[in-house]
């Protein structure tokens, strides 16, 4: 009796919650394209999960699997968080005003400093130099190894067409892709202490928590009346294949541990085929992911929608 009793209070945990579910599920019903949320409250293992397991181009998403390979390597011994590259012209990439390139030639950057630029600005000079030095392939496999077999790095940042691994798969997604369900679940890793060591994760959240990126997730969250922690990463570009209709939507995605006072959950939104190209913060892919992201915190919290809500900016 005690053991069906234990059954039954973990599948009711690991349950979606009920309000909540059909709060998300219609908005993400009435948005200009496809989207993907999937939330994991880790204290209760309650679940919000609205076409979780749908595959999504991850664009900058991704270079959290790429931290990850980086941090394994240097508890391996392959590299050292002052391990130098030298930055060379022809590494630059992804236009003149990201970080690393308004250095010159020359600079000597360590994988420290990538790693903050790469996580804090997406910067994607700085992520090639780290691809180039942990491996394509190598990223892979280290998420196979987590079980994230539908999360996969194709190549270096701007190759389009130029696949390290699965040419057929870039072809789609670009640089990467995931799917909702997955991209928390590496969070989850992280937030738990389950990538590399405590220690490491303890590195990664400080890095994600720097992201400049604000405008999905975090948005809308009561920062000025509760102490929160957004440790998150973003990804946005424009679809590689154009619909039937010839038009290329854009990529939208946002995943995050989030630590407030009465939750801590991870969370993550993705959308793709975006009719809403607009590139401000205005956009209906980020104010509906931000509308999305206040339902679930509160929820987590264990707080009325209509009693604490405040609407988004």
């Amino acid at each position: 009796m005690r053991a069906t009793a234990a059954i039954l209070t973990t599948l009711l945990s690991l349950a979606p919650a009920p309000a909540v579910q059909n709060q998300v599920a219609a908005r993400v019903a009435a948005f200009h394209g496809e989207m993907g949320v999937y939330a994991k409250n880790l204290a209760s293992g309650e679940v919000v999960a609205v076409n979780p397991d749908q595959r999504f181009p991850t664009a900058s998403l991704i270079k959290v699997a790429v931290m990850a390979e980086v941090f394994h390597q240097i508890a391996e011994g392959k590299l050292k968080h002052d391990t130098s590259v030298t930055l060379k012209a022809s590494d630059k990439a992804g236009g003149e005003t990201v970080p690393v390139n308004m250095l010159h030639p020359g600079v000597v950057l360590t994988v420290d400093d990538l790693l903050h630029l790469m996580i804090a600005y997406s910067d994607n000079t700085a992520t090639n130099l780290l691809v180039g030095l942990v491996g394509t392939a190598n990223v892979d496999k280290l998420l196979d190894s987590y079980g994230l077999t539908k999360t996969r790095l194709y190549r270096p940042t701007f190759r389009d067409g130029r696949a390290d691994v699965l040419p057929e798969e870039e072809k789609e997604y670009g640089l990467g892709s995931t799917t909702p369900r997955e991209a928390a679940t590496l969070l989850a890793l992280i937030a738990e202490g389950k990538v590399v060591s405590r220690a490491a994760c303890d590195r990664m959240i400080a890095l994600l928590a720097e992201q400049q990126d604000r405008a999905m997730i975090p948005r809308s969250l009561p920062f000025e009346k509760e102490e929160i922690l957004v440790a998150n990463k973003t990804g946005w570009d424009e679809e590689k294949l154009p619909d039937a209709k010839g038009f290329k939507g854009d990529v939208r995605n946002d995943a995050a541990y989030v630590k407030g006072p009465n939750a801590r959950y991870v969370i993550a939104i993705c959308a793709r085929r975006i009719a809403d190209k607009s590139p401000g913060a205005d956009s209906e892919a980020l104010k509906t992911g931000g509308e999305i992201s206040r339902m679930i915190y509160e929820a987590f919290s264990g707080k009325s929608r209509s009693s604490s809500a405040t609407p988004s900016n």
